[in-house]
């Protein structure tokens, strides 16, 4: 027969504490404009424009300015006659090649006679000139990292800290919510409702293990509103994915590197 400790049957159970289970909002505002061009691009596109304008018809002077008139006699003070080839003559830079009162190897620039003078005609709203806003905004040229107006053709993340020199991602206690609503109850007690944002899905994009907790990436977009710490002890930085290499631990940057957008 079996002993009685034989007969015995022990379980045992684990006293570690299991870890706990946050949500870390992974918030991130768009590029508002378009992307800054490389310089091999920007060369690109301006050796296609400038082809583009030597291919171009020739401005049809004869329709605009009549023969034998004031304003074609003006138009010939402003536009002088191309050098024609000369087989006598030597030039430096190539040969010209003149077609209809054009050399066309180049671009074809017309200066137009002044009809009226500007000065005194008042230019409204919809006839002045159109003149693009900088892509270099205040927030940039003062290096403002907690702005959201800076890095416009990037794409900015979201990153917090207690002291100013441990950063991370905004990371929250769950309190038995599910993890897209511990989330987003998280960002307005960081900022307030005075924003619009959405959350790409409900499911987390990632998963951080630690010793004591399991962190839950949700992926967040801020589309508008205003965004106000409320509590001043706590620091906030909106950087693109270099900075934000700069500012996470080595390791833990390289575990979520691939969430982050280039752009």
């Amino acid at each position: 027969m079996l002993g009685t400790q034989a007969k015995t049957l022990l379980r045992c159970y684990s006293t570690e504490a299991s870890p706990a289970i946050r949500s870390t909002l992974l918030l991130q505002r768009k590029p508002i404009i378009t992307a800054d061009q490389p310089a091999f691009q920007k060369s690109f596109y301006r050796y296609q424009k400038e082809l583009w304008k030597r291919l171009m018809w020739t401005f049809p002077k004869w329709f605009w300015f009549r023969p034998g008139t004031v304003s074609e006699l003006r138009f010939r003070e402003l536009n002088k006659r191309p050098f024609y080839n000369n087989p006598n003559v030597e030039f430096v830079g190539g040969r010209p090649d003149v077609q209809h009162n054009r050399d066309r190897r180049h671009k074809q620039v017309v200066k137009l006679p002044q009809t009226y003078d500007d000065k005194s005609k008042e230019v409204d709203e919809l006839s002045r000139r159109i003149v693009p806003n900088s892509r270099t905004t205040q927030a940039d040229k003062n290096n403002d990292l907690m702005s959201l107006e800076r890095k416009l053709a990037r794409t900015l993340y979201l990153l917090v800290s207690q002291d100013g020199k441990k950063w991370n991602f905004p990371s929250f206690a769950i309190n038995g919510s599910p993890l897209h609503q511990a989330a987003e109850e998280g960002l307005y007690s960081i900022a307030g409702k005075q924003l619009n944002y959405f959350n790409v899905s409900k499911k987390p994009c990632h998963v951080h293990n630690s010793p004591n907790e399991k962190s839950f990436f949700i992926k967040s977009y801020l589309l508008s509103g205003q965004f106000d710490v409320k509590d001043s002890g706590l620091k906030h930085l909106w950087l693109t994915k270099e900075e934000v290499g700069q500012h996470l631990d080595k390791d833990y940057y390289q575990e979520v590197e691939h969430l982050l957008n280039e752009i």
